[in-house]
Parts: C-alpha cells; sequence; structure tokens
C-alpha cells in the first residue's frame, strides 16, 4: 500500500480538529497548527514521539513540512519562525535541525510579534494570538494568507451570489449522505469548496464530508461518489428540472447555477486540546532552563476570511509560547542600600556568558582595559 500523501496526511489532521473547534461561526487553518507539531517531532522521545507522529499520521511530517516551505504554493503565503532566549545545547542541536525557510530570532515583545503576525497575513491578522512578556522562553509561530480572485466575478442577486462556473456537483458521502458542492474557478491554483447537508447533519460530520469530497476530486481514496446528474432527483438543497429546446452538441446536457451568500468569519482558538499538542508541550519543556522551571504552555490561532463576489480571503497565526512559570510571590524583605562612587582609575573587563553561546567561547575574555581618566571627555 503505498504511502499518503501529504495532502491526504493533512486532511486527515483536520477531520480530527476541526470538530471541536469548529461547532459556531469561525475559521480555523489546520495546515498553521500541522506545520508546528511537524517541526517539534523529530525532538520527541519515547510514546510522547509515537503519539505525536500518530496524530501526524506520519514519522516523516518534518521533512513532509520542510518540503511545503522551501516549495511555496503561488497563491499561499505561508512563514514560520521560532523565536527563544538562548535555552541552550540540547535547544541548539534542535534548532540546527530546523529548515532554513523557519525564521530565526530572539523573543520580541509583543508589538513584535504583533507586527510579525501583520507583516506576514498581509494586515488580515492584526494580532499575535500567543502573549509574549519577560518570562516568554521560546515562540513557534506559523502564518498563513491567501487573496485569491474568482476568474469570472460572481453574479448577486436579492442578496446571494451565484456560481456558473467551476466545480459544481452533488455528491453521497459517508460522512454527511447526500451533499451539494460549489467551487468558483479561481485565477490561482486554490479551489474553495462550498459544501452543504441537510439540515440536521453536525457540522463535524459536514467538515469531515467536505474532506471526502476534495479527496474524490484530487483522485485520492474517498468513500464519497459523484452522483450523475441522469440520476439526480429533488434534495434538501437542491431541485432538478428538465425542459427540452432547440440547440446543437450532445443530446443531453446540463447545467449548474449555485446560489450562496457572501460571508465572513474569524476565529481565536485554544489549540491545548488539539491533537498531538500535549505531546509537543512536552517536548519543548525539556527546552527549559533549570531557571525557568516550572514552565507553562500554550497554544492558540486567530483565524479570518471572508467569501465575495470577487474571490476570497484568508489568514491564520498559529503560536505555541513557553513561559516561565513566573517569580516567587512578593514577601517582607530586609534592603540594605550601598552606593559606590568611582572616581579614580578602575578597571574593566569584557567577556562572554559563562552560560549562554558556544561552549568553546563560554567565559572567554575579549576586552579590558584600565580606565586611568575617568573623568578625561
Amino acid at each position: 500500500m503505498p504511502a499518503p500523501t501529504t495532502r491526504e496526511l493533512i486532511s486527515r489532521y483536520a477531520a480530527r480538529l476541526e470538530g471541536p473547534l469548529l461547532t459556531d461561526h469561525a475559521v480555523v487553518s489546520p495546515l498553521g497548527v500541522w506545520l508546528l507539531l511537524a517541526l517539534v517531532a523529530p525532538v520527541a522521545d519515547g510514546e510522547e514521539r509515537q503519539r505525536l507522529e500518530a496524530a501526524l499520521g506520519t514519522d516523516d511530517a518534518a521533512r513532509r513540512a520542510a518540503e511545503l516551505l522551501a516549495d511555496p504554493h503561488p497563491a499561499v503565503a505561508a512563514a514560520v519562525a521560532v523565536w527563544d532566549r538562548h535555552l541552550g545545547p540540547s535547544y541548539d542541536g534542535w534548532a540546527r535541525t530546523l529548515p532554513g525557510a523557519v525564521e530565526r530570532g530572539p523573543v520580541p515583545t509583543q508589538a513584535g510579534a504583533d507586527a510579525w503576525a501583520r507583516e506576514r497575513t498581509r494586515g488580515m491578522v492584526e494580532t499575535f494570538p500567543a502573549e509574549v512578556d519577560d518570562l516568554t522562553a521560546l515562540v513557534l509561530a506559523s502564518a498563513l494568507a491567501t487573496d485569491i480572485s474568482w476568474s469570472v466575478a460572481l453574479d448577486e442577486t436579492d442578496g446571494l451570489l451565484r456560481v456558473r462556473n467551476g466545480v459544481q456537483l452533488v455528491a453521497e458521502t459517508e460522512a454527511a449522505g447526500p451533499v451539494a458542492v460549489a467551487a468558483p474557478s479561481s485565477s490561482s491554483a486554490l479551489e474553495v469548496l462550498s459544501v452543504v447537508a441537510a439540515a440536521d447533519v453536525e457540522p463535524e460530520r459536514v467538515l469531515a464530508s467536505a474532506h471526502e469530497v476534495a479527496a474524490l476530486l484530487v483522485g485520492d481514496d474517498s468513500p464519497a461518489r459523484r452522483v450523475p446528474v441522469a440520476d439526480l432527483v429533488d434534495g434538501h438543497a437542491w431541485t432538478v428540472r428538465e425542459r427540452r429546446e432547440l440547440g446543437s452538441g450532445p443530446p443531453e446536457q446540463e447545467e449548474w447555477r449555485t446560489s450562496l451568500p457572501a460571508w465572513s468569519a474569524s476565529g481565536e482558538h485554544d489549540l491545548g486540546g488539539a491533537p498531538g499538542m500535549a505531546e509537543a508541550f512536552a517536548t519543548l519543556a525539556g527546552f527549559a532552563r533549570p531557571e525557568d522551571r516550572p514552565v507553562e504552555l500554550r497554544a492558540r490561532q486567530a483565524a479570518v476570511a471572508s467569501y465575495t463576489r470577487t474571490g476570497f480571503r484568508a489568514a491564520a497565526v498559529t503560536g505555541i509560547a513557553m513561559r516561565a512559570a513566573g517569580l516567587a510571590p512578593a514577601q517582607e524583605v530586609l534592603v540594605r542600600r550601598v552606593e559606590v562612587l568611582v572616581d579614580r582609575p578602575f578597571a574593566v573587563l569584557a567577556r562572554c556568558s559563562v552560560r549562554d553561546g558556544p561552549r568553546a567561547w563560554r567565559g572567554v575574555p575579549v576586552f579590558s582595559a584600565w580606565v586611568a581618566e575617568p573623568f578625561a571627555g
């Protein structure tokens, strides 16, 4: 049996992630979460690694994530960043294995993280979803953004958009029964499938059916089956009418018109319960410096999307942040003030940190000085 493709793996992950998060009007990016978990997987150990790889669906998710980042999709801007506060040799060893496309640097301020989110999503997400402060020791971030146009702008009548081209069909699905599907032709290599099931079908099942249909359309294994137009009868969201007229071409023809509303949605999601996240938290906590322990880890995502007569825009920023639990509680202390006045010649020594940086350089003196004229110039 051939190994599953990356799209199959991410689709399976999406089906597990979406159900608990999309119970109300909202949007989420499963890919944004999967990318970060994929980067953590290689450094996990034992049962945690096994469970994380099971959630990701493969033992080579990091390689697949690197391939995605190295060869960007023309319609999807993707960025991943890892920011840290010099966590030590084990962290450095992992960081060196990260794909070259991963941005690296020190933990920014909250304002800096917000600016990164805005820049990487073309202004669609204005605030980084995870809190960043002076106690934050490590942040993993992903950002995804798309802004596509339909090949032909949709008609708008009575407050509804009319889809006349692209993908339109009815499919019988395992998750949600019969569904109607529409995806306008776009000017880029990105399809936006709208899938409607019967009114009494739960959102989780409709979302699962959308993945079935997507697999059907690309030729992957799928329980979904396209219903031939000749076999269609009136359904929960469609009617079928026949007429005869003079024309040319095949003796039997079909025409479709799907009406759907313009919409916009946003979502702020706590990802602590996402598949594989507990294992990622446990792995990343192992990078904490002794002085930072205990640590707390949080994962959040902010996502937005809009569907209009001219096209589709969407963006998501996902953040995993590790934070020192905090300072010891305040207590009454005795303070003795010592004041020093340096008003005569003195010495200066500049050396490398004994805790951070390359091991060979730790504690190495780099500059020394004797200040013979402390008040000159």
